[in-house]
């Protein structure tokens, strides 16, 4: 190559490098001293280090705006911007104590890192350690931790746990709340619910999210990160001991495999509990008893300084033997808690396996990422479940499903230095195979009603579905102050159910119905608009419209109603986000109202035959409270408290008195509480000012949840109760010790009544021993 050719190239380069700039950095407490081994993460890039044992780090970083957090053992996270200029620069940054300054957190709600007070949507975010300090296990014990958010206990089994947020669930085959795992989405309505164990932080998202999350992100999204790999080696070891023979072991693992390159991180727990529920009924199979192991495995490989590939894998396994123990009325229930008649083991068994590729790209113009991901989901019931709810053995059942989905999303984003113009656009594609059975037995006893039985009746069918979206988010400072930000997405979904039924009597099966099949196409577009305004740098108001879309489908087994359509809504918010009192205080409110169209409902026109229909059209508004505080050092007040108002402007359900349609206009949403709160009170006392950092804490919490309806037509109510929950022990850098009780005052409350009806759990107590490195 000759000199001519050459030098332009050389140029190049060279004005490339100088974009590039050092930025030094000082870590340092209140009081002056160097704080050592922070770590310290540029925000929406891959770059980062840590600070040596004199609080000094490092980065080079492109001319531009950038945002650093900055984490120690011991003090409040914090949020450091930084702008870079054409030449060398020092930035030092001040950490407070934990004890006295709440730490900042940063949320990728919207696809993207950002300081969760910035971010102009109604979301609550819950790291690993506060996740310990609620005692939350599974999505059953995220109720009143975030405003609006109420979980239903429906059957005594992980995966029978479903969100409700906002009032806006319904009942029908596609969940409310989207669910995510790692990027990853959890397409059925019962593979959404799971073991926490390895989790990093769990963002709850309130209202529509279908712009950036897709389908059924109708009310929100469940958002779970588990734990990502990382430079360091560090590690935990826990065990969880409590009544009903509660033993919950887990641990977890980080270390780089090599040096500034490879990484992993890696977690297994095993969950096992002991009888809640007695059987009424003698000499049968039915035992109460739950066992649970999962593990998930996540590598990071930095290729280069821009490129970066993570694998992650999940896999869960249930055997939950004693499920639905379901009575027939609600007086049943609340007459003999804790109490079944089972003819059968009513065990389900779930698995539940993921896997992802996310290659990610971080350049000066733009980044970009790809996620790859497969899911593998069956759950069954291996023998038969109950369904008379009577010491007679009438009616019972079992049933399978086994579906496999393969997701792929590309999505390109505005850099870590972006300017005015923040920016996400992308792809997302998906197809899914889903097979299932189901069998009913009209056992012996049935023959007083029909002098046919016993005999069974079969269905079976197999779908197969795919779709492709096209979304775009786009936010622009107007001034540095105000923002809009606007964003659309379009979906295109196919599905196909193929179906048949059959009949057995006496070991021969006979066809009642042979196999047909029902194709249908569902389209959506679901736009949004945010405006925001900093009214001060801690301060701000923001408000937003967007449209809600939850997939239409097929009716299982049902000829005369084989498919539903859509379910969509019209959602205001507003809302505002404070920090206060040098981040000693946070304060959010929010106020939203719904309409919700075509609500699908499980329900009948005759009173014999179900399906999912499109029969209710509700409104739904209220306000919601989020607030963090450190009155006095070492004591820190958390509050969560949600109004809901809900009216059905259309509501069309059988009544079995008149034997014809019935309009429900007025009624109120089910399993939506008026209003729900939750308060925790934590002090704290340090024994020493050791490097160990030795501290005894006790902490209570006290949930109230108001009255609320246990089925669409509000014949039957759960009234409004209280709920104590205790926690107390000793925590180090090294190891804790807590002792913990949940319903201290063993209230007794309806979990579950939409037919059937289910009391939730007693009073749980126990003790956590924790050692970490």
């Amino acid at each position: 190559m000759s000199i001519k050719n050459s030098l332009p190239i050389l140029l190049f380069l060279l004005t490339i490098s100088s974009f590039a700039q050092t930025i030094n950095g000082k870590i340092k407490s209140g009081s002056g001293e160097a704080v050592g081994f922070a770590n310290v993460s540029v925000l929406n890039s891959s770059n980062g280090t840590t600070a040596d044992k004199n609080g000094d780090f490092s980065l080079n970083l492109n001319r531009g705006k950038y945002q650093l957090q900055i984490s120690a053992v011991g003090y409040a996270t914090k949020i450091q911007p930084v702008t870079v200029a054409d030449q060398s620069q020092t930035v030092e940054i001040t950490l407070t104590d934990n004890t006295n300054a709440l730490s900042e957190v940063v949320v990728t709600a919207d696809k993207t890192e950002e300081r969760l007070q910035n971010t102009p949507l109604a979301v609550t975010s819950l790291n690993t350690r506060q996740l310990e300090e609620y005692r939350v296990w599974t999505i059953s014990d995220l109720t009143a931790l975030a405003p609006s958010t109420f979980v239903v206990e429906h059957g005594n089994s992980t995966g029978s746990n479903f969100l409700n947020i906002r009032g806006a669930m319904g009942f029908a085959n596609d969940q409310s709340v989207a669910t995510y795992v790692d990027g990853v989405y959890q397409f059925d309505y019962f593979s959404a619910p799971f073991n926490f164990s390895n989790i990093e932080r769990i963002e709850i998202l309130r209202g529509p999210q279908g712009t950036l999350y897709g389908r059924n992100a109708y009310s929100g999204v469940l958002n779970v990160i588990t734990k990502r790999p990382t430079n360091k080696t560090s590690g935990f070891a826990e065990i969880d001991l409590g009544n009903y023979g509660q033993q919950r072991y887990s641990v977890g693992f980080n270390a780089p495999l090599i040096k500034d390159k490879l990484f992993v991180n890696a977690g297994f727990q095993s969950n096992n509990r002991g009888a809640v529920y007695s059987n009424l009924t003698p000499e049968t199979k039915y035992v109460d008893h739950h066992n649970a192991y999962s593990g998930n495995l996540n590598l990071k490989y930095l290729v280069s300084d821009g490129w970066t590939i993570d694998w992650n894998t999940r896999y869960e396994n249930d055997n939950d033997k004693g499920a639905y123990p379901w009575a027939a009325t609600d007086s049943a229930a609340r007459a003999n808690p804790y109490t079944v008649f089972g003819n059968w083991d009513n065990t389900e068994r779930r698995t539940n396996f993921n896997t992802s590729v996310a290659a990610k790209y971080y350049g000066r113009n733009f980044n970009f990422t790809s996620i790859t991901a497969f899911v593998d989901y069956h759950i069954w019931l291996p023998g038969r479940f109950d369904f008379d709810f009577s010491p007679a053995q009438l009616i019972s059942f079992t049933t399978w499903t086994k579906q496999n989905e393969l997701t792929q999303e590309l999505r390109f984003s505005s850099p870590a230095n972006a300017g005015r113009w923040k920016w996400t656009a992308g792809a997302y594609l998906f197809g899914e195979k889903i097979k299932n059975g189901s069998t009913t037995y009209f056992d012996s006893d049935y023959a007083a009603l029909d002098p046919n039985a016993p005999y069974a009746s079969i269905a079976n069918g197999k779908r197969n579905g795919y779709g492709v979206a096209f979304f775009g988010q786009a936010a622009y400072s107007i001034t540095p102050v105000f923002d809009v930000t606007v964003g659309a997405r379009y979906d295109v979904e196919r599905r196909e159910l193929t179906q048949n039924a059959l009949f057995e009597k006496d070991n021969v099966v006979t066809t009642l119905s042979p196999d047909s099949t029902a194709k249908k196409t569902f389209n959506a577009f679901t736009p949004k608009v945010i405006w925001s305004y900093k009214v001060t740098p801690m301060s701000m108001i923001y408000a937003s419209y967007a449209k809600g879309f939850r997939v239409g489908g097929f009716n299982f087994g049902n000829t005369a109603n084989p498919t539903y359509d859509p379910e969509k809504s019209d959602n205001y918010e507003v809302g505002i986000k404070n920090t206060l009192f040098n981040n000693r205080l946070k304060l959010n409110l929010t106020a939203f109202f719904f309409q919700q169209k075509d609500q699908q409902v499980s329900t009948s026109r005759d009173g014999i035959n179900y399906a999912t229909l499109n029969v209710g059209d509700m409104n739904n508004s209220g306000l919601e409270l989020e607030v963090s505080a450190l009155p006095v050092k070492n004591l820190q007040i958390d509050w969560t408290a949600s109004t809901s108002h809900s009216d059905y402007k259309k509501l069309q359900l059988f009544d079995a008195e008149t034997n014809a349609v019935k309009d429900y206009k007025g009624n109120k949403a089910i399993n939506n509480p008026a209003l729900q709160s939750m308060l925790a009170v934590q002090y704290g006392v340090p024994f020493t000012n050791s490097a160990q950092r030795v501290r005894a804490f006790v902490r209570g919490e006290f949930r109230y949840i108001s009255e609320y309806q246990l089925d669409f037509v509000n014949a039957y109510q759960q009234a409004a109760y209280g709920m104590v929950n205790a926690r107390a022990g000793v925590t180090s850098n090294h190891f804790d010790v807590a002792l913990w009780v949940r319903n201290l005052g063993d209230v007794r409350y309806m979990a579950y009544g939409y037919g059937s009806y289910m009391m939730g759990l007693p009073r749980m107590l126990g003790v956590t021993m924790t050692g970490k490195f």
